[in-house]
């Protein structure tokens, strides 16, 4: 739930400004400034977002709330010139490796990595960041989990952090899904940013990224409780994301297609309802609910669409899969590090090698919408075993890591150790995260939510 960062006004100087105006005449501008992502195979980067909850340990693992959040941000930033404020609030720090730490609607601590060529750098800047959070975590009597869903707090229980941005998604929201409020509050997910060449490649990629999304999903799956207790899904994040607004979550609708081009989701973002409209720092929802073609066309009580509209627009929505001046793929649950890390290289491996890229296409289950939908709600209670519509997951996804390592053996042969927990998890047992934890916990845990919340916790 990234603010737009500086990469959407171009690459050419001043061209276009957020505060530019724009109309219907401006789609083809919306097209070309996807298209100014491209860039050449020696220059494609990785970069990875990872989201954690937070709990006082002094509170009974109460949910950290906004003055705690603040903290822990600021114990980031090298100086007071690193750290950026809202209405009086710390919502974003630099690091000073380049690296961003924002928050999320229930106070979960996301990293937002700066993009890297290998994964060995990623690995670096990631256990660096762990390494901080123990500390501020110690020295503050905190708890980091990695896990996909909040298992200990009910959504009554949650801390709302006061950014402007949430105060206004959050009515909007509640009306889009009886789980909306949870997908804010109560879901961390990894995601992994990926370049791309020409706009064939993109949208290969794209396609690629949608129609995948529940194998991965159902790969890292790591979030089986809800309130303290075994929820019935080996992901509740993935779950709570079923019910939480149809019109921007999900498949992309343009990923159903085998002639997708970028245009087509330019033309698809022009459908999805607003949220909200920025002007001066502050957030307005009198624009919510209408289609941004419809406000690019006629406005909206008093507001004028600018480019930077459509720039906040376009981190509205949620989809498996998204497009931005590069691709980002949404479908997993928060994980340990080593998982994390063997994302990245399985994304990177099926990706950024022209070979498995194709195959990886023609592998891709190709589903009718409502096919798509019920893979997914079948993944997100039976992760690896689930089945429909022909797709059986577990041979998929073991399909689909192997040849990842065949992709990323001739891209990046030295990082192909990174798939190690996917090749003994998916390969060798046919068993995602979640499957561990379950295996646990009607074993050596004996059901204790303590044992559980004790080998999810990475600071």
């Amino acid at each position: 739930m990234s603010n737009h960062s500086s990469e959407t006004g171009g690459n050419r100087e001043g061209f276009p400004l957020l505060t530019d105006p724009v109309g219907k005449e401006s789609v083809p501008l919306f097209v070309e400034n996807l298209l100014r992502g491209e860039k050449p195979r020696a220059e494609w980067m990785c970069g990875v977002e990872l989201e954690l909850f937070g709990y006082d340990r002094a509170r009974g693992m109460d949910r950290i709330d906004a003055a705690q959040v603040q903290r822990v941000l600021a114990g980031f930033a090298p100086s007071s010139n690193d750290i950026v404020y809202e209405g009086g609030s710390v919502i974003e720090v630099n690091d000073g490796q380049m690296n961003r730490l924002t928050v999320e609607p229930g106070g979960q601590v996301e990293f937002s990595g700066s993009p890297k060529r290998g994964l060995a750098d990623v690995e670096r800047e990631l256990r660096r960041y762990l390494a901080r959070l123990r500390e501020i975590a110690e020295g503050n009597g905190l708890a980091f989990l990695a896990i996909g869903f909040d298992p200990l707090r009910t959504i009554e229980e949650q801390c709302w952090f006061p950014k402007l941005r949430y105060g206004v998604m959050r009515p909007y929201l509640a009306t889009r899904g009886r789980r909306a409020w949870d997908m804010m509050c109560r879901t961390c997910t990894v995601q992994s940013n990926l370049d791309y060449g020409t706009p064939d490649d993109l949208a290969k990629k794209f396609l690629v990224g949608n129609r995948l999304a529940p194998v991965v999903t159902a790969m890292f799956a790591n979030s089986p409780f809800e309130n303290g207790r075994l929820s019935g899904y080996k992901s509740t994040r993935a779950a709570a994301w079923l019910d939480t607004d149809p019109d921007r979550s999900g498949i992309a609708p343009p990923a159903l297609r085998d002639d997708f081009a970028p245009a087509d989701y330019v033309a698809y973002a022009l459908d999805v309802p607003m949220i909200f409209a920025q002007r001066g720092g502050r957030y307005f929802g009198t624009v919510a609910g209408l289609r941004f073609s419809e406000f690019l066309e006629h406005g909206r009580a008093g507001f004028q669409p600018v480019f930077g509209d459509w720039a906040d627009h376009l981190t509205t929505i949620f989809t498996d899969a998204r497009l931005k001046q590069h691709i980002e793929l949404r479908g997993a649950d928060c994980n340990s590090i080593e998982m994390t890390l063997a994302l990245q290289a399985f994304w990177k491996g099926l990706l950024y090698d022209t070979a498995t890229l194709d195959e990886a296409l023609r592998l891709a289950p190709r589903l009718e919408e409502a096919d798509a939908v019920a893979l997914r709600e079948r993944v997100a209670r039976d992760g690896l075993a689930a089945e429909h519509a022909g797709v059986g997951v577990l041979r998929l996804a073991r399909e689909t890591v192997a040849l990842a390592a065949e992709g990323l053996s001739r891209v990046a042969p030295d990082e192909t150790a990174y798939l190690d927990p996917l090749r003994a998890l998916v390969i060798e047992e046919g068993i995602c995260p979640a499957d561990i934890t379950l295996r646990n916990w009607e074993g050596s845990w004996h059901g204790s939510i303590e044992r559980a919340v004790e080998h999810h916790r990475v600071a």
